[in-house]
């Protein structure tokens, strides 16, 4: 397939780069959209493999060009340039709120490219953040949203789950570091995934605000919303076990909102992998 390296700047001067993966010639599409902006978890980046991946290849298979972005917070810990200077970022220093500029921009080329419809897919922490931008800051050009493995930062849930200890101890240790003027302080956490992060952003994450909850946003959110995760996620998780009850309840007041599991997988979809393309598809041919 035709790979384009692509490059976007954000509108507070951070420039972000992806890899735009277009059809063959010849190929047309069926599904209701132009393009797929594709959006990665926490951590991961554009060019990662996996279930983002496999979805970008079965997309323009499908005859739908598909751009795989950067955000500020790719990797675990990066430096983000710009045209004044570098800024910190990665999963460990990234505040959350900032992906509105990340994804607006990711859109603004999918536009400028004469592309007018175009489906949000994000997987993990970006399906949190597509939900969050299109209730916070929406785009008109966004016909839908589709989230896999969208976690729930829902801090009494965590707090209260029989195997959150290790996220009752990460959560005391981040207020004391912030109380004692080291917000800056990096951490190694283990719930609700393995990462650094520091103490000041640890707080905004997960604490008791439930700041980036999606079932907070997912009303706000105009466009259709399909939200997929795996059995063995809703199982194993406090992030994902009270999704089918709280997200599924919002589907009845809110129809724009479809939520869907996907029997077996886990966050990552590890042997999965073509599933939520097939899922995605199917939904978008009903709609």
């Amino acid at each position: 397939m035709p790979l384009e390296l692509v490059r976007v700047t954000t509108n507070d001067e951070i420039y972000l780069d992806g890899a735009l993966a277009l059809p063959e010639a010849g190929v047309e599409s069926s599904l209701p959209v132009d393009a797929f902006l594709l959006l990665h978890g926490t951590g991961s980046n554009f060019y990662a493999p996996g279930v983002l991946e496999s979805f970008a290849e079965q997309a323009v298979q499908a005859g739908v060009p598909a751009l795989r972005m950067n955000t500020r917070g790719h990797d675990a810990i990066c430096s983000n340039p710009g045209p004044f200077g570098a800024l910190r970022g990665g999963a460990a220093f990234e505040s959350i709120a900032d992906c509105r500029s990340d994804l607006h921009a990711g859109i603004n080329e999918l536009l400028r490219r004469g592309y007018r419809r175009v489906a949000l897919v994000g997987h993990s922490m970006g399906g949190v953040k597509a939900i969050y931008t299109m209730a916070q800051a929406t785009h008109p050009a966004v016909s839908h949203v589709v989230t896999l493995s969208a976690p729930r930062f829902q801090h009494a849930a965590y707090m209260a789950h029989p195997q959150a200890e290790k996220f009752r101890n990460d959560f005391e240790a981040a207020r004391a570091f912030v109380d004692d003027g080291m917000p800056d302080r990096l951490m190694s956490i283990t719930l609700p995934l393995p990462m650094l992060i520091t103490a000041r952003n640890f707080l905004e994450k997960y604490g008791p605000e439930d700041s980036y909850d999606i079932v907070k946003h997912l009303p706000q959110v105009g466009c259709p919303v399909l939200l997929l995760v795996g059995t063995e996620s809703i199982t194993r998780s406090p992030v994902f076990s009270n999704q089918p009850e709280e997200v599924g309840a919002l589907t009845a007041e809110y129809p724009q909102i479809e939520f869907q599991t996907v029997k077996e997988a886990n966050t990552n979809y590890t042997g999965l992998w073509d599933v939520p393309f097939t899922r995605v598809r199917d939904w978008l041919s009903r709609g």
